[in-house]
């Protein structure tokens, strides 16, 4: 046997679908390069999120201080330093998590593996779902709600451009190696 990799040899009759499909698996289909480049402006979104959440900490210093007088607890300066320390935290571990979860779908889909497609998928409903909640508690600034936005139409774009058929025969062709 040579060191060439020997590859399946389809005869002209043979169904374009298996064509395609071979074909598929070497190279990415444009939905599947849209997605992929899609996800990566998901991870870009997350990383500006953290930016713009970190910018608007001063109001939130002034929400906890506000919120700690109206539930009547004693409270000092030290609290609120620790509220807002464990928030600066939070808002950075879960933008970079966002960040990274991004850049992982997009490395897993862009490869055709078909249980990145999936967790993609949960991890869509995830974002629409927290979305939501965001927008429900009322207390996102309005640059926070567009980034949302934003993020959660990147999201669903990329889905969209995931089940397209090309991208279908994709993972499909990707699977049988």
């Amino acid at each position: 046997m040579s060191d060439q990799q020997q590859y399946p040899q389809y005869p002209e009759d043979s169904a374009r679908s298996d064509r395609d499909a071979y074909v598929a698996s070497t190279e990415q289909p444009p939905s599947m390069k849209t997605a992929v480049m899609l996800m990566r402006v998901g991870a870009g979104l997350s990383l500006v999120g953290i930016i713009v959440g970190l910018l608007t900490l001063g109001a939130l210093k002034d929400d906890v201080r506000q919120q700690l007088r109206d539930s009547g607890s004693a409270f000092t300066q030290s609290d609120v330093d620790s509220i807002f320390g464990v928030a600066v935290g939070f808002i950075v571990v879960i933008g970079l998590i966002g960040a990274a979860l991004w850049l992982w779908m997009a490395s897993a889909n862009g490869k055709g593996k078909s249980w990145a497609r999936i967790v993609a998928t949960v991890l869509g409903v995830i974002n629409v779902l927290s979305f939501l909640y965001q927008v429900s508690a009322g207390n996102q600034t309005v640059v926070s709600l567009i980034i949302g936005a934003l993020n959660v139409i990147v999201g669903v774009a990329a889905l969209v451009f995931l089940y397209k058929s090309d991208s279908s025969a994709y993972y499909q062709a990707n699977s049988r190696r």
